[in-house]
């Protein structure tokens, strides 16, 4: 199906914003399941958080998730005044993880300062799982969209594409960074900007772009914000790196893991054999466990320190000790019962967690990265050619800053799990997980900073020969650029959801 020359005429700009900066907050849903997307899997998480901004449909305002790894618009309730039945339904997968079908209508839709006349979402109705006054935003690539895969035409385009095209002063990139305060705590801040750079975190323009790897034209509707790991770049507890052979059938270099960078899961998925190199470095401090509804999980004695570090485009990562392992909270404990080792240990969860579904015989990925590692880093992702409908061409790439500062979360670890007093008998050595870093430090390229957040996403797939035509003719052209722009500053708050 071909598209009109003219593809937005239903779209308008409501005041000059060339650039957004919103505050975000995450808080914890104790005991919420998280859906995923039917491409991934399904997903509960013990002790998940959701990131939250406000929108305004139809003059309602709306508290909903942010969600780097779906693309589709879904807000809760019983009507919405002057919206527009579209003709079709769509079944998305939303918070409670079970399939729902809504009505796509099209109704006006105000967010980070823009107005779009005629957005395209789905419209849930209230239920246990749903509750008024929510929803959630997808921000990932629109051939994700299962709304575009249902209606199959440009009134379809997401929230994202629909600004980007709309304001074309504006580079078609969004950053996001998501905050530690203690752990556990019940509100965990954030920013999440479009065409915008955070001003004390600038050199993130200066790091490696690192180009997004493309799945097929069949897996299209699989695409997700992708890059390739550099070879030997999973660096365990004893400073070693940790063997990775991909399964990704397209992968030029099977020492290269294909990994997902989504904020929408909470637990990172990786293969059992790099859980297994991370977590059972700890002997009898360390237990492979199998927890109800949620797959296999390693949990730790919560006073051993875990240091893992990354490597993307040649720099280091470093991963919070807070990160690696995750309070007796997230196994369903507290102070009064704790969960215990069979040493009699108290026990952590360890939130690197074995692939806890089945990625299929042929998967378009290794490694799926959530909070526990995007929670240390700063993120910029450019979307390049996954702008639907736009005229000129650029490759999407990410680019990662480091903002955890490895003698600061020692600090953290010790005041958080040891009350202050180091006890802690490093793998590395007294020094030698500061010395992994020392060239990265040298560069100036960490934050200084430790950072931290999570959450939860949805994304369907729907194949077929039309549907494979229109992403082909959508995404044929490419589109991506950073320029500086002045800012647009609005804070959001929880858990009330104000007006947007």
């Amino acid at each position: 199906m071909l598209l009109p020359s003219s593809p937005f005429p239903f779209i308008l700009l409501a005041g000059l914003v060339s650039a957004a900066r919103f505050d975000i907050e995450g808080r914890r849903q104790h005991g919420r399941p998280l859906g995923k997307r039917a491409g991934i899997s399904s997903l509960s998480d013990l002790s998940n958080i959701d990131y939250r901004t406000n929108i305004t449909v139809a003059g309602q305002s709306f508290s909903v998730i942010i969600d780097t790894g779906s693309s589709d618009l879904t807000v809760t309730a019983d009507a919405l005044s002057g919206a527009v039945f579209a003709g079709k339904n769509a079944t998305l997968s939303f918070a409670g993880g079970a399939p729902d079908p809504g009505p796509i209508v099209l109704a006006p839709v105000e967010f980070l300062g823009y107005t779009i006349p005629q957005q395209a979402l789905v419209l849930v109705s209230p239920d246990a799982d749903h509750s008024p006054g929510e929803g959630l935003i997808g921000l990932g690539p629109g051939s994700g969209s299962v709304i575009l895969q249902t209606l199959l035409s440009n009134e379809a385009f997401t929230v994202l594409d629909n600004i980007f095209n709309q304001d074309t002063s504006t580079g078609n990139y969004i950053t996001f960074l998501l905050e530690r305060l203690n752990d556990p705590t019940d509100v965990f801040p954030g920013q999440l900007t479009v065409g915008e750079v955070l001003t004390d975190f600038a050199a993130i323009t200066s790091q490696p772009q690192l180009p997004m790897t493309t799945v097929s034209m069949s897996e299209a509707p699989n695409q997700h914000f992708q890059i390739l790991l550099d070879e030997d770049g999973f660096i365990g507890p004893d400073g070693k790196a940790i063997p990775i052979t991909s399964r990704v059938s397209t992968s030029k270099n099977k020492a290269q893991a294909t990994v997902i960078v989504d904020s929408g899961f909470s637990f990172p998925q990786i293969p059992a054999s790099i859980a297994q190199a991370i977590y059972s470095q700890f002997g009898s401090d360390a237990e492979l466990t199998t927890i109800s509804g949620q797959g296999d999980f390693w949990i730790v004695a919560c006073d051993r320190e875990v240091n893992i570090t990354l490597k993307f485009g040649g720099q280091l990562y470093p991963v919070h000790p807070l990160d690696t392992t995750m309070s007796d909270e997230a196994l369903g404990g507290d102070d009064t019962d704790p969960t215990l080792l069979k040493s009699g240990k108290v026990a952590c969860l360890g939130p690197f967690q074995p692939f806890s579904f089945d990625a299929g015989p042929d998967p378009t990925y290794d490694i799926i990265f959530g909070m526990a590692f995007l929670r240390n880093v700063y993120v910029l992702i450019n979307f390049g050619d996954f702008v639907a409908g736009s005229n000129s061409k650029a490759d999407p790439y990410i680019q990662l800053l480091s903002i955890t500062d490895l003698a600061q979360a020692h600090t953290d670890f010790v005041n958080e799990r040891l009350n202050g007093t180091d006890t802690t008998v490093s793998l590395y050595g007294p020094s030698g997980a500061l010395e992994l870093v020392a060239t990265q430090n040298k560069n100036g390229t960490t934050g200084g900073t430790s950072r931290q957040t999570q959450i939860m996403i949805g994304l369907g797939v729907l194949d077929g020969v039309i549907l494979l035509g229109l992403i082909v003719a959508i995404f044929a052209c490419r589109k991506g650029r950073i320029a500086a722009s002045p800012m647009a500053y609005r804070p959001l708050s929880l858990p009330a959801p104000g007006k947007a």
